[in-house]
């Protein structure tokens, strides 16, 4: 029994610490059944500390110093062999991730496939059958619908901030600048909002569209993205999402309150539950930063029910300092004219113009309430659906728009310091073109009804512009400009429009407008 001699608890005999020694062995050796490096370590631990209390005290405990330097350097050797030796938690945590992130990912291959043999969006949109549901029950343990209907669910404002609040991956905006990406990815919609040190991409395009779409934000070195929003689940909207949430680290997700039962959307909801992420509802009256400056609202849905899922729509404006952005969704008349109920300040600077240019959206009512200077139409060339409508574009070019086209210029980037915006130098304004196919369809009266309608508010804009302020006095006759000297005693603002219809007249001397 000599080798006890060696063995820490049992080297002095002591009765307390042999059982004390023993029952440590005893739990060691159930570690080591479990994981051998865990039990190495554990058993390495009073080796090494005694060895090195031995090699301490060698002259005092008369044992050698070649013994006890020996002792303890192979201790010391088997604790850092222990060590090494330990598993990847992070890793083991994130496996079933990672292979569902692979399952998510064979799946986008296969419909990427399907793509390119002619499956169309129409075809995607297909409900999915009820083998396929049940696999997804299976999956994951819990109930498709009830996960559609139910987890999707509001954040409160303070877990909203709190996620906000986390430093962000730098997305190497240029200091000071904010990039809006119009993606060209054919009759679907991607935007990528570039700020400094924040990032948001408003949807996903099609499914055949993600390769593209991941190696675009790659390129531009992103990591991370802060804001992700789904307009709402349409296969053009949100085709690559499943893939954008599986390859990149996602802090906010929002999304209409509405579902489907689409492959498509199940994927993303898939994705989402993967990540562990929850989805704030996408609504009216929500509103963030996307860092210093920058001013995110949700200006629609403004109800809770719809006929057309295009009006669930969410529809987020962006300020940026003196400049600001309307991205639309594929919201449509019904949804434009709440906003403009609503008295929400819809003016922005350019317009993403709603649904690919048809004319269910972009009302003459709603285009003079945003005014805007650019207008973007994300768009496929020689599409089916002859997007953009030719009425959309007169409409446009009658307002003084400047439209700029995916279909013609590809990608289109907006910069903007805050007090300008120029766009990218490869895109350039388009000029109205022939009506296509779907709007030689129209009848000449409906054609001709919507052009008076557009001239009309034309007119009236035009006659707002026009409507200065001029002054009158309190006894005087004539109406005049603000520097008239017959203005010294007596000074009373009034319209153009007013002053005429009450029948004052110009001054001669100051010469006020006409």
């Amino acid at each position: 029994m000599k080798f006890l001699h060696y063995i820490p608890g049992f080297r002095t005999h002591t009765k307390w610490k042999m059982i004390i020694a023993t029952l440590y062995y005893l739990f060691t050796l159930l570690l080591f059944i479990a994981d051998r490096s865990i039990g190495l370590f554990f058993l390495a631990v009073p080796f090494c500390i005694l060895s090195f209390a031995d090699l301490i005290q060698h002259k005092k405990k008369s044992v050698s110093l070649l013994k006890a330097g020996l002792s303890f350097v192979l201790s010391l050797m088997l604790l850092i062999i222990s060590i090494s030796s330990f598993p990847d938690y992070t890793s083991l945590r994130s496996g079933s991730s990672r292979n569902d992130a692979i399952t998510t990912k064979t799946d986008t291959v296969n419909k990427e496939e399907s793509k390119s043999n002619g499956t169309n969006t129409k075809n995607e949109q297909n409900v999915i059958d009820k083998e396929t549901i049940e696999n997804i029950k299976e999956n994951t343990n819990e109930d498709v619908e009830e996960y559609t209907n139910e987890d999707i669910e509001e954040d409160t404002n303070e877990n909203i901030n709190e996620r906000q609040n986390i430093d962000s991956q730098e997305t190497f905006a240029e200091k000071g600048e904010l990039k809006v990406h119009f993606l060209d990815v054919g009759q679907a919609d991607c935007i990528f909002v570039q700020a400094p040190n924040k990032s948001m991409l408003i949807d996903a395009g099609n499914n055949a569209d993600s390769s593209f779409i991941l190696s675009y934000l790659k390129d531009l070195k992103i990591s991370k993205i802060d804001v992700l929003i789904g307009t709402h689940p349409h296969e053009d909207h949100i085709g690559s999402m499943d893939s954008i949430i599986d390859s990149f680290d996602i802090s906010s997700v929002y999304m209409p309150r509405i579902s489907t039962t689409t492959k498509t959307f199940e994927d993303v909801l898939l994705s989402i539950k993967n990540k562990g992420l929850k989805v704030t509802t996408a609504k009216a009256g929500v509103t963030f930063d996307l860092g210093e400056d920058v001013r995110v609202e949700i200006i629609a849905p403004n109800s809770d029910n719809y006929e057309d899922i295009n009006n669930y729509s969410a529809v987020i404006k962006l300020t940026y300092g003196e400049t600001s952005f309307l991205f639309t969704g594929d919201a449509e008349t019904v949804s434009e004219k709440e906003m403009i109920s609503k008295g929400y300040n819809l003016k922005a600077d350019v317009l993403k113009v709603g649904h690919h240019g048809s004319t269910s959206s972009t009302s003459p009512a709603f285009l003079k309430a945003v005014s805007p200077k650019y207008a973007v139409i994300s768009v496929g060339k020689d599409n089916q659906y002859g997007h953009p409508d030719s009425i959309i574009i007169n409409r446009l070019s009658t307002f003084g728009v400047q439209i700029y086209r995916t279909d013609e210029s590809g990608t289109i980037i907006a910069v903007t310091d805050g007090k300008k915006i120029t766009f990218d130098k490869m895109a350039s304004p388009n000029k109205p073109q022939a009506p296509p196919a779907e709007s030689e369809k129209q009848t000449t009266n409906e054609i001709i009804k919507v052009q008076k309608e557009d001239e009309e508010i034309k007119e009236q804009k035009d006659n707002e512009k026009k409507d200065v302020t001029v002054y009158i006095t309190k006894s005087g006759e004539k109406y005049h400009s603000a520097e008239c000297q017959y203005l010294s005693e007596s000074r009373i603002p009034i319209k153009l429009s007013e002053a005429k219809a009450k029948g004052y007249t110009p001054c001669s001397r100051c010469n006020p407008p006409k």
